[in-house]
């Protein structure tokens, strides 16, 4: 009885640090996005990811918890399972701040491509105006004068 407990406590562990190194792969990933859309994309992706992060975070609370209970009947896999509870949570918590971290990323992203499209358009309107500046025509009479300062 107590080693089909103790395999079943493994089998959610191995389960949950499963999912936490596939999202750990997932969260490497390079791809910031090259555009806004993209970007936004990838950041409601990102706060989908939270949420799942937050639901899997409390079965490892949940899993530890029931972990504690079996070191507490005096199991005989005790120190296996102290053991394991604690690499399980630090995965999470590692899990956690990769996600931060890809998050900061993607902001900084976000705001790199906002400032580019911005310069974009103000250096558009630079290049327009040089145009006018640099043109020899000054106006001929009242009307045409005003309307170059249009």
């Amino acid at each position: 009885e107590e080693s089909i407990t103790y395999q079943q406590f493994l089998a959610k562990i191995e389960e949950e640090e499963a999912w936490i190194s596939e999202k750990q792969q997932l969260l490497t990933v390079p791809d910031l996005g090259d555009n806004m859309a993209a970007v936004q994309g990838l950041l409601k992706k990102h706060d989908a990811f939270e949420t799942d992060i937050s639901v899997h975070g409390d079965r490892c609370t949940d899993i530890c918890e029931a972990g504690q209970q079996l070191i507490d009947e005096g199991n005989h896999h005790a120190d296996s399972i102290a053991q394991r509870c604690e690499q399980l949570r630090n995965k999470m918590y590692n899990l956690g701040e990769l996600a931060n971290v890809r998050k900061t990323n993607l902001l900084d992203n976000s705001a790199y491509l906002q400032f580019m499209w911005k310069a974009d358009v103000v250096e558009s309107w630079i290049a327009d105006k040089e145009a006018h500046v640099r043109s020899d025509e000054f106006g001929r009479d009242l009307s045409s004068v005003q309307t170059l300062l249009t």
